[in-house]
């Protein structure tokens, strides 16, 4: 086997803040980065999406009670 020519980066960058939580991220967190330049923690934007999930379904609930 070969031997490997190049060794993982130890340094830790800033990326950017969070789109949600207004936190910075770091190079050695879990994010997403989003068309236009924007970047989100992946638990931040994973409780986004579930919170607009139960949204909806209560507004559902309203629109055919009525």
């Amino acid at each position: 086997m070969a031997n490997k020519t190049w060794k993982k980066p130890t340094q830790i960058i800033y990326v950017n803040d969070c789109k949600y939580c207004g936190k910075e991220i770091t190079n050695d967190m879990s994010f997403l980065a989003f068309y236009g330049g924007t970047h989100a923690h992946f638990d931040c934007d994973r409780k986004e999406y579930y919170k607009q999930l139960i949204e909806k379904e209560k507004n559902e609930k309203r629109l055919s009670q009525n």
